[in-house]
C-alpha cells in the first residue's frame, strides 16, 4: 500500500547529513548528548550540582522513562517541580502561562507570534477567537495547499495535506477538533473501497472539519451516511433481509453510549433500522434506498415503531448516557485523564441545554475552572501529531512538508490509518504514545530540525539561528534562553534551570568547526553550543507535555 512505501527507519539510522557531522548531528540513538554541563536538569539534582551532559540527558529522559514504566505520569514530574499558581489551584488568569496552556491544548504548539496575538486578546477573547473561527481568514493556508498540488487520490499524500493544514492554519482549534473526531468516528484508508477510492477519506475529513462544532445529532447523521464509514464498518453491505451489525454495535459502544447501556437485541434492532444506505461504484456520495430498508416494527432502547436511521440517531443523541459519554471523550482529549462526574457536569449541562451542541460543550470546557487548573497544566504527553506539528511550527521550519507523515509514523501515529475502530490508545491514555523507540524518534526529529539533513527524500535546511538572533535583537545567553522559553515553555523556567542552560551555552567548544552565532552585543558563541542549548529545551520533559 502507498503508506508502506515510506521509510521505516528513524532519522539518524542511515541518513546523509549536509555538511560536517559533529556530536549533535550524529544519530541520537548512538550518541545521546556530548560534553559537560555544570548543573543537572534532573528534578532531583545531587548536592555537588556538577554533572556531565550525558547525565543531564539521563535526567531529561528519565522523566519520560517514568511514564514508560507506567508508574508516575510524566506530568507528575512537572507538577513536582513547583509551578507558581493562584491559591485556588488554577493558573493565574491572563498570564503567559495560561495563554500558552490554552493554545497548546486547543492547537499545535505555540510560536512567539501566537503569544503576541493572543495575549492581547486575553483568555476569554482567545477562547472566542478560537471558537468563532469563521471570523478568521485561512486564505494563506488554502493558497499554500493549492500551490502544493497534492494528488489526494494517493494515500501517501493525504497525511501531508492534513499536517500542512495543522502547521499553517489560522484556525487551530478547528483542526484540533477534526483530529479529535478522526480518533473517535474512525475510518481507515485501507478499507474504503480500494486504492482508486482513497479520496473518500478526504471527503470524510472535510465533513468532520465542516461539522466539528455542530450538534451531535448532525454529526452522527453525517457520519452514518459517509462513504468511507459505510465501507469501513460494512453498512453498505447491510440489507433488509440480512442486516450487518458492525456499524450498529460500534455506533453505540464507541460513538455514543459505551458498554453497559444496550443489549444484543438493541444491536439487532439498530442494524435493521439502519439498512438502506449504500455506496455504489466509484462514487464519493452515498445514496439511501428505501426499498432496501427493513420495513417492520422494531424495538430499540425502549422505543418501538417502524424505525429508520434518523430514528436511531435521534434516540441515541437524546439518550441520558450520551452527553456523559461524549463529554468524557472531549475532556480527556483536551484537559486531563480520568475526569470525575463533577468535572464533566458543565459539559453535560451545555449539551442538554443547547440542543446537543458540541460547540457549546467546548466553550463550557475551555471556560471551566478545571481546564485552567494546575491539574490540567501539561497533563498529557503530546501525541506524535501534536509533537511533530508543534515543533515544526515553533521553529519556523521550512520545507515542503513531505517528510511530516514519515515523522508522525515513526513516532507512532499515521493519520487516516488509526489502528482499529477504537482509535488510538494514546488518545485515552497519553503515556501510551511513548516507548523507548518513539522517544528516540522524538529526539531524532529535534536533531533534524536544528542541524538539517535528509530524510524521506526531503532535505531539511539547518535552523537559521543567526537570523532569529538578529531579528529578535538577542544580546545575551540569558536573553536567548528567555526568548525560546517564552513560547516553548510558557516562560515557566526557574532561575536554576536557566542557569544550567546558560552554563552550557557559554562553555567553550574548541573542536567545533560548525561556525559561530554572534549576539547583538557582539559576542560570538560556537554554533554547536547554541544549537545544543535549544536541543536541551526541546528535549526537556515539560516540552513533551500538553
Amino acid at each position: 500500500m502507498d503508506l508502506h512505501e515510506q521509510p521505516t527507519q528513524p532519522f539518524g539510522s542511515n541518513n546523509e547529513m549536509d555538511g560536517e557531522p559533529d556530536a549533535l548531528t550524529q544519530p541520537i540513538v548512538q550518541s545521546p548528548l556530548p560534553e559537560a554541563v555544570n548543573r543537572s536538569a534532573s528534578p532531583a539534582p545531587s548536592a555537588n550540582n556538577h554533572f556531565s551532559r550525558r547525565a543531564l540527558f539521563a535526567g531529561l529522559a528519565g522523566g519520560v522513562t517514568v511514564a514508560l514504566a507506567g508508574g508516575v505520569a510524566l506530568a507528575e514530574w512537572e507538577q513536582q517541580s513547583g509551578n507558581p499558581s493562584t491559591d485556588s489551584g488554577t493558573l493565574a488568569p491572563g498570564t503567559q502561562r495560561q495563554i500558552g496552556h490554552l493554545l497548546r491544548k486547543t492547537g499545535f504548539g505555540v510560536t512567539a507570534a501566537d503569544l503576541t496575538t493572543y495575549s492581547a486578546l486575553g483568555y476569554s477573547g482567545t477562547v472566542d477567537r478560537l471558537l468563532n473561527y469563521n471570523q478568521v481568514s485561512d486564505t494563506v493556508l488554502e493558497q499554500l495547499l493549492s500551490a502544493r498540488s497534492l494528488d489526494l487520490t494517493k494515500a501517501r499524500n493525504q497525511p501531508q495535506w492534513w499536517l500542512l493544514r495543522m502547521v499553517y492554519t489560522q484556525r487551530p482549534l478547528l483542526e484540533k477538533m477534526t483530529l479529535f473526531w478522526h480518533g473517535v468516528l474512525t475510518s481507515n484508508y485501507q478499507k474504503v473501497g480500494g486504492p482508486t477510492l482513497y479520496q473518500r477519506m478526504i471527503v470524510q475529513n472535510n465533513f468532520l472539519r465542516a461539522h466539528a462544532f455542530d450538534t451531535f445529532d448532525n454529526i452522527l447523521l453525517g457520519i452514518t451516511s459517509d462513504p468511507a464509514m459505510l465501507f469501513y464498518l460494512d453498512l453498505t453491505r447491510s440489507h433488509k433481509n440480512a442486516p450487518n451489525e458492525n456499524y450498529a454495535r460500534e455506533l453505540m459502544e464507541l460513538f455514543t453510549l459505551g458498554l453497559g447501556h444496550y443489549s444484543q437485541q438493541d444491536v439487532e434492532a439498530a442494524a435493521a433500522a439502519l439498512t438502506g444506505w449504500h455506496v455504489k461504484g466509484g462514487t464519493y456520495e452515498a445514496q439511501y434506498n428505501p426499498h432496501d430498508h427493513a420495513d417492520r416494527e422494531l424495538t430499540f432502547l425502549g422505543h418501538t415503531g417502524n424505525l429508520n436511521y434518523k430514528d436511531v440517531i435521534a434516540i441515541l443523541a437524546n439518550h441520558p448516557a450520551t452527553p456523559w459519554f461524549i463529554a468524557r471523550k472531549l475532556f480527556t482529549f483536551f484537559a486531563y485523564e480520568n475526569p470525575s462526574n463533577e468535572d464533566l457536569q458543565p459539559l453535560v449541562d451545555a449539551y442538554t441545554q443547547n440542543k446537543h451542541s458540541i460547540g457549546a460543550m467546548m466553550r463550557a470546557l475551555l471556560l471551566s475552572s478545571q481546564f485552567s487548573s494546575v491539574k490540567a497544566y501539561r497533563s498529557r504527553i503530546k501525541s506524535p501529531t501534536e509533537f511533530v506539528v508543534g515543533s515544526y511550527r515553533a521553529l519556523g521550519t521550512k520545507s515542503s512538508g513531505k517528510e511530516l507523515p514519515t515523522q508522525t509514523y515513526l513516532l507512532g501515529q499515521t493519520l487516516f490509518s488509526p489502528p482499529n475502530v477504537a482509535g488510538w490508545p494514546g488518545d485515552k491514555v497519553s503515556s501510551l504514545w511513548l516507548n523507548s523507540g518513539t522517544w528516540m524518534s522524538r529526539l531524532n526529529y529535534i536533531n533534524l530540525m536544528l542541524t538539517g539533513g535528509r530524510t524521506a527524500g526531503v532535505t531539511y535546511k539547518p535552523l537559521d539561528i543567526q537570523s532569529i538572533v538578529d531579528t529578535q535583537h538577542i544580546a545575551t545567553p540569558v536573553a536567548f534562553v528567555a526568548y525560546f522559553a517564552s513560547f516553548l515553555l510558557d516562560g515557566n523556567i526557574t532561575a536554576d534551570r536557566t542557569s544550567q542552560l546558560v552554563d552550557y551555552f557559554t562553555t567553550p567548544d574548541p573542536v567545533s568547526r560548525k561556525g559561530h552565532v554572534t549576539l547583538a552585543n557582539g559576542t560570538s558563541y560556537p554554533l554547536s553550543k547554541v544549537r545544543g542549548t535549544l536541543y536541551l529545551m526541546l528535549a526537556a520533559p515539560e516540552y513533551q507535555l500538553n
